[in-house]
């Protein structure tokens, strides 16, 4: 800000108090009057995409103008010397390039970016002073969202008491198999309340029961059985299946009541962090080149550990790895075998005359003795190579895969060039995987290992 646009803004607010100020007398009440029509009005108000004042904010101004006269009424500005002296114009463009390249870069961010590639250095950007230059660029976003007011009903007083999951729809991946095509991508988190730490969390193709499962039976793997997760009331957490494998190793399954989702915020909130912090970072990567799923989940699992983790935590003062490190509750933890066992997904078949039956478009074979039956078959979605047969709650010789498709391996397809309209080269994705890759982070907490 320069003296000029100062000036602007304190004539401004004089105005707002002008009818007061320049008045000798005032009869009682008349002040409160002047104020409240004043806070009634809409301006053009200087630098500001606002068109109304407040009349709290009005009072202020007309408080100040009495104890200071005008010049109490000139914000606090560098001129352009200092500002110059200050932070360097070369610095500030570098920021401006980073927000032109994805106007969702959140401002912080773009900050840690600069410093991490040392093309600034530490501590001299203020996010403050580089908001304002993005305003006088014109490439600033406002934020209009409001949060609604929290009503916190339920506070973890431990690690694992209670883990929020849900899903959420994240972005769309070039399909490989298609070129013209694109594929929905589905988030599946688990959060756990108490410390804020991200249980797990992966993008799946799919939004199903043996997702879900699969993120949760990987939650548990690293950081043992919570007593309950908290979900809405979607069918992905509502089935049957989530509902054994709650009671087989003892979670209570609680779900949200309906139309009243303020319970799962810390989520929410979540989702929002990755959406603006992770998300951009994603779509500067896919102007240039295909992106795997297995790819983006590789950049998420490193943004949690190098980026979410080792941040502290606005509501618990704390990093979420720490404060959940730091807590002496002990963990439930399950034996593997017991654990993928809980897991097992459980469908119908009905046996042909050959003794066989289809499974995921795989066909297997059984014991002869079980020709026409109605058998009830265990199996893990992403191994079925172990397969268990269960008839009349007796169990049988695991089937037999009789083929296995070869694998086809299709050409990767590049992307059309959306032509940004500045490539910096620079991700803050990238800059987390080569701080992995050196060995400067934690090691991941593994209970009951070395961490």
């Amino acid at each position: 800000m320069n003296r000029t646009k100062a000036l602007d803004i304190a004539n401004f607010r004089y105005s707002l108090i002008a009818p007061i100020v320049s008045r000798i007398e005032l009869n009682p009440g008349e002040t409160h009057m002047l104020l409240a029509e004043a806070a009634k009005k809409t301006y053009q108000i200087p630098y500001s995409t606002k068109t109304e004042v407040s009349l709290r904010t009005i009072e202020r101004y007309l408080n100040l103008y009495r104890q200071g006269g005008y010049d109490a009424l000139i914000p606090k500005y560098l001129t352009e010397k200092q500002s110059a002296y200050r932070i360097p114009r070369e610095y500030m463009e570098k920021a401006a390039q980073l927000k032109r390249e994805n106007m969702k870069r959140p401002i912080l961010q773009i900050i840690e970016t600069l410093e991490m590639a040392d093309e600034v250095p530490k501590g001299v950007l203020k996010r403050s002073t580089v908001y304002e230059y993005f305003v006088k660029q014109g490439i600033s976003k406002e934020q209009a969202k409001k949060e609604s007011q929290a009503f916190q009903r339920f506070t973890p007083k431990h690690r694992n008491q209670r883990w929020q999951g849900d899903t959420c729809h994240l972005l769309y991946l070039p399909d490989r198999d298609h070129p013209n095509k694109s594929r929905k991508v589905y988030l599946i988190a688990w959060l756990d309340e108490h410390s804020r730490l991200i249980t797990h969390a992966q993008c799946y193709f799919k939004e199903k029961d043996y997702t879900l499962e699969d993120s949760l039976k990987k939650a548990i793997i690293k950081y043992g059985i919570p007593e309950v997760i908290y979900c809405d009331n979607g069918s992905v957490f509502s089935s049957k299946q989530l509902n054994s494998v709650c009671g087989r190793l003892g979670m209570q399954l609680s779900h949200t009541r309906p139309y009243r989702p303020q319970g799962r915020g810390k989520l929410e909130r979540l989702f929002q962090t990755i959406q603006s912090s992770f998300l951009p970072e994603i779509e500067v990567m896919l102007r240039d080149r295909f992106i795997t799923l297995e790819e983006l989940n590789e950049y998420l699992f490193i943004w949690i550990r190098q980026h979410y983790h080792d941040k502290v935590h606005s509501a618990t003062k704390q990093k979420p790895i720490v404060a959940f490190e730091s807590e002496p509750t002990p963990l439930r933890i399950v034996d593997l075998a017991e654990l993928e066992d809980a897991f097992l997904l459980e469908e119908t078949r009905t046996v042909d005359k050959t003794c066989r039956f289809k499974l995921r478009n795989l066909e297997f074979a059984v014991e002869p003795e079980l020709v026409r039956a109605k058998i009830l078959v265990r199996f893990n979605p992403y191994d079925l190579t172990t397969t268990q047969v269960y008839y009349n709650d007796k169990r049988f010789a695991d089937a037999k895969i009789l083929e296995v498709p070869e694998h086809i391996d299709f050409s990767l397809s590049s992307p059309k060039d959306e032509s940004p309209p500045v490539k910096t080269g620079l991700n803050y994705l990238n800059f987390l995987k080569e701080k992995e890759d050196k060995g400067l982070s934690y090691t991941q907490f593994i209970p009951g290992g070395e961490h």
